[in-house]
């Protein structure tokens, strides 16, 4: 269903922020499976934190490596899966956004300026991500009427130049890291890439962003979970002023 701003959302609401008040309740009880990284498993007690009916489960006979596959793709499970577990992932794949492309994907000739302007250090796959998704975020802006996107878990930057620089239409971008190195290594590749679109190859070989190319993005250090959440929210409203702002991220898990 789509919500008064335009953004489709699942089956069963009606507004984003019925759908956000949801997302938030089921996800409370659950906020420590984000919290988990493969690399600390060794020392800290991931396994202990999960439901004793899951771990029962995970160590029976049952169950096979094989099954996450499914399970997590398409939320498959068997039935020797606890109801628990059944719960969880049924209600996790009943608050997935639906998968459809929508928006303005671009020309082909944007596409490729895009891939000619931004992609430095990018590999193909990632490439393909920024691309699609920056084309997304723009549509989105634009229906919204956002004159901002805070890009949370920036990184290098990759999708928030090509955000904020990749068309004359293209809305201000806030990238925010909770990494001091992040934040400056995407500043020189900002700096980059501010030369390249400045110069007169660029403008001869059809570039049409913004005019006012210097401010069109801002990096921030910011830690981003539950407990910071209204500052990123004073963050974004200082950065906006008295227009609208959006959120968008990819891969935005921190570490």
């Amino acid at each position: 269903m789509a919500a008064d701003n335009g953004i489709e959302l699942p089956d069963g609401f009606s507004s984003a922020s019925e759908y956000a008040a949801e997302v938030k309740r089921v996800y409370s009880p659950y906020a420590f499976l984000a919290q988990m990284h493969i690399v600390d498993f060794l020392v800290r007690p991931h396994w202990e934190l999960l439901d004793v009916e899951w771990r029962d489960y995970f160590m029976s006979s049952e169950f096979d490596i094989s099954k996450l596959i499914p399970l997590a793709t398409h939320g498959q499970t068997d039935e020797a899966c606890p109801h628990s577990l059944r719960e969880f992932v049924g209600k996790m794949f009943s608050l997935q956004f639906p998968r459809q492309r929508i928006g303005d994907q671009g020309t082909s000739e944007e596409r490729e300026l895009v891939l000619k302007y931004f992609v430095d250090g990018m590999s193909e796959k990632k490439r393909e991500e920024v691309v699609d998704l920056a084309a997304l975020v723009g549509h989105v802006a634009r229906d919204t009427g956002s004159d901002l996107v805070v890009d949370v878990g920036a990184g290098q930057g990759y999708l928030s130049r090509v955000v904020a620089y990749g068309r004359a239409d293209a809305p201000r971008v806030l990238a925010v890291d909770f990494a001091e190195g992040q934040k400056r290594g995407a500043e020189v590749h900002q700096r980059r890439t501010l030369k390249r679109l400045k110069g007169k190859r660029a403008v001869a070989e059809g570039y049409q962003g913004p005019r006012d190319l210097e401010s069109r993005l801002v990096h921030r250090v910011l830690r981003v979970d539950l407990e910071s959440a209204g500052e990123l929210a004073t963050a974004a409203r200082e950065e906006a002023g008295s227009g609208r702002w959006m959120l968008c991220g990819l891969h935005a898990c921190g570490d």
